[in-house]
């Protein structure tokens, strides 16, 4: 293995985050690209490279007729050995696996002067979250990086929210050995209480430092709601919190610092060391203009080489020292960077700037204090953004529409999200609603996802249709059918093609929700109609899948089986959708176990299991084994019904998932009553109703009827237990007849019916 390559591969971010990924089990290229927020093809490349280095290990499955890359780690740790006859590296089978791993890197602060009071206070600080905050360019990011190198990085952005945050900070606890939050993500889950209480559990068990950079561009209510319950709550780990203005979070552990200008002494050897000529006495007259402002004096260094005139204003003397000094390259460069109030990788900028060599005028600008660097990020201070802006000869017109394009050519969500921000600062409605278009068909899941970020962006350009019926698909996510019904109604006669397309089986999905089902026949209907005029296997997808849904809601079961084999087809003809293709499986599984025909449900069920393991469906796999349970409980292999049972409880109990928990319960309930396993029964029984007590979910205080059973086995007093259930049932009678017609397969219950 040849060292330098193998240390050059360690030292990419990217690279480090897959392969801390990869310790929570075998993933898919697909799968591994929506945890990180980056291309497919990015993150196979790196797999590839990862391979061949010996680090990760790659095996061909067979699912569906298809073969399906499958990568795990192959090694749990390397070791690196200095030694005087070269480098030495081996890899290791050690159980411990330790990677302190940042989502990003800190910024690279160069040389740091003073501040001694400041690193003094906030490291013997013992409260929990940390406010730092002043004025642009005080030096606040620089004194973080100093106090807290190896901290979680956060660099707040406008478009992003709570919702992107909480999402990198679950991949950075999985690398310390928590995987729940990322897990309960994946899963689908957003209730925020939960999302709360994950991320405080994570930071304290694993005691991680997290900053927050640029708070203030970060306007989701969401993330302020979360600072003051970390407030709260946080004793073992920390967060850290930069922003321009105060955070209002109460006074309890909470740390509020207000960070001023450099003492004058600092300011001078911040100045020399930038390569300032003047002697004490002449930067006096400067310190008295900038206050020991860092950035200013760093700009004042670069003004003059011999001497420095600190007279007349100082955006002024920006401009015709500072400014004037550059070449028409690293002027032009600038310029660009000033377009963006985001950090930009060094890809996309040679993407943006015309000529051939960026790389020489974008150095110059970095040593000349002008452009900063995070990690692979270029990005201008925002100091010397609002001065570039007042002197700008290019326009953002020129140079969004390419930033789209390539955002669009990398892939991930995260790009989608930016594109989409740059398409309505430019007010191009034809981009916006071919950006509509790329979200139905290659960024699904940034509805679920990433609801916060992308409602606040729609909410720009609400008079668009299309825009309109996007705001419907976020409200219908969060759970509000007759809001979004309210916008798809409204919407539906000003659209057409795939748009339409999505509005109308939207809207019979709703009507499905709400019970109506005359409604969702009518607009099945009309979707039909558009689907016969426009032959495309996405909208043939979206009406099976309600025409599948309408037939089971009226019990036509054998109609339903039928529409869920062309749902299959449809998504075997577009390619590429394993999520979709495991979810038909379960469907046409569930359809075949509601006909009572348990033996061909396994099969499907097998095979949605089969597709879900290959491709790291997390959710869907032990989704797989809670309908496995119940089926193998219904043909009396109860054993296989307890061992599937114990894998998904113990999966929707982490991920906080107590509906599908409960459910899972109840039938390894049974199985284990079944197997004469009473003592693991009554564990069940009780675990239902704590779950009861937390969540009020109906099928939960069946546990009461389950006590009562095995109290009745037992010749115990078991007639109260059932009370208890009757009542807490009493608005639920279906349930509690199901609840006897299930028991009644495994112990005679008729004196519980007498009852």
């Amino acid at each position: 293995m040849e060292a330098s390559r193998l240390l050059k591969m360690l030292s990419k971010e990217v690279n480090l985050q897959i392969l801390s990924v990869l310790r929570a089990g075998s993933f898919n290229p697909r799968e591994l690209a929506r945890i990180l927020h980056r291309n497919e093809t990015d993150v196979s490349r790196r797999l590839k490279a990862l391979e061949r280095m010996g680090l990760v290990e790659g095996k061909w499955v067979r699912i569906g007729g298809k073969n399906v890359r499958l990568y795990s780690l192959k090694v749990e740790g390397v070791n690196i050995s200095f030694r005087p006859e070269g480098i030495s590296i081996e890899t290791s089978e050690r159980k411990e696996y330790s990677l302190p791993l940042s989502g990003e890197r800190a910024p690279e602060i160069g040389d740091f002067f003073g501040r001694k009071g400041e690193i003094e206070l906030l490291r013997s600080s013992r409260e929990g979250v940390i406010a730092v905050y002043g004025i642009a360019g005080i030096g606040k990011t620089s004194l973080a990086v100093k106090v807290f190198p190896e901290a979680f990085w956060y660099q707040a952005e406008e478009t992003e929210g709570f919702d992107y945050f909480v999402w990198q900070l679950g991949i950075h606890l999985n690398a310390l050995g928590f995987p729940h939050l990322l897990e309960y993500l994946r899963a689908g889950g957003r209730n925020e209480r939960d999302e709360f209480e994950l991320a405080l559990r994570g930071i304290e068990e694993t005691g991680a430092t997290v900053v927050i950079d640029d708070l203030h561009r970060c306007r989701d209510e969401k993330m302020g709601r979360f600072l003051t319950f970390l407030a709260e709550g946080l004793k073992n780990g920390r967060v850290v919190l930069l922003s321009r203005e105060r955070p209002s979070l109460g006074a309890e552990n909470v740390l509020y610092l207000r960070l001023e200008g450099l003492d004058i002494k600092s300011a001078y050897g911040l100045f020399k060391a930038r390569g300032g000529k003047a002697d004490p006495r002449e930067f006096a007259e400067v310190y008295r203009l900038t206050r020991g402002h860092p950035l200013a004096i760093v700009l004042f260094a670069q003004a003059s080489s011999s001497g420095v005139d600190a007279g007349g204003n100082f955006f002024d003397f920006l401009m015709s020292e500072v400014y004037g000094r550059l070449t028409e390259k690293e002027r032009l460069l600038l310029q660009i960077l000033s377009l963006f109030d985001e950090p930009l990788e060094y890809e996309a900028i040679k993407a943006l700037y015309p000529g051939r060599n960026v790389f020489a005028p974008l150095y110059a600008l970095a040593r000349k204090g002008l452009v900063e660097r995070r990690g692979e990020l270029y990005f201008i201070h925002d100091l010397i953004r609002g001065f570039v802006e007042r002197v700008r000869e290019v326009e953002p017109a020129d140079y969004y529409g390419a930033y789209i394009d390539y955002l669009l050519r990398k892939g991930s969500a995260r790009d989608f999200l930016r594109a989409f921000k740059y398409a309505v600062l430019l007010g191009d409605e034809g981009r916006i609603k071919a950006l509509i278009g790329e979200r139905l068909r290659r960024f699904k899941r940034v509805v679920q996802d990433f609801q916060g970020a992308y409602l606040s962006l729609l909410s720009e350009a609400p008079q668009i249709p299309q825009v309109r019926a996007e705001m419907g698909t976020v409200y219908f996510q969060r759970g509000f059918f007759e809001k979004a019904l309210r916008i798809w109604l409204d919407v539906e006669g000003k659209l057409d093609g795939i748009f339409r397309a999505d509005v109308l089986s939207s809207i019979a999905d709703v009507y499905l929700e709400l019970n109506d089902i005359e409604k969702a026949e009518e607009y099945l209907g009309k979707l039909r109609k558009v689907v016969e005029k426009n032959p495309d296997p996405e909208m043939e997808l979206w009406y099976y899948v309600i025409r599948t849904k309408l037939h089971y809601y009226r019990g036509e079961v054998e109609k339903g089986l039928e529409s869920a084999f062309k749902e299959l087809n449809a998504v075997k003809r577009l390619g590429h959708y394993p999520e979709l293709e495991a979810l038909i499986y379960l469907h046409i599984g569930d359809i075949y176990s509601e006909m009572e025909r348990p033996g061909e449900a396994i099969r499907y069920y097998l095979l949605a299991l089969q597709v879900a393991k290959a491709y790291s469906l997390s959710f869907l796999e032990h989704t797989c084994y809670m309908e496995l349970t119940k089926a193998y409980f219904h043909i009396g292999e109860y054993e296989k019904a307890v061992e599937e049972g114990d894998r998904a409880i113990d999966y929707f109990t982490r991920i906080r998932n107590y509906r599908r928990a409960v459910s899972t319960l109840g039938y390894h309930f049974l199985a284990l009553l079944g197997l004469g396993e009473l003592e693991k029964a009554e564990e069940d029984a009780k675990e239902m109703l704590r779950m009861a007590q937390g969540s009020n979910y109906p099928l939960a205080w069946a546990g009461y009827i389950f006590l009562a059973v095995i109290e009745k086995l037992r010749g115990g007093n078991w007639e109260e237990y059932l009370r208890l259930g009757r009542e807490r049932l009493g608005d639920y009678p279906w349930l509690y007849e199901a609840v006897l017609e299930e028991t009644a397969r495994v112990v005679d219950v008729g004196e519980f019916k007498e009852k």
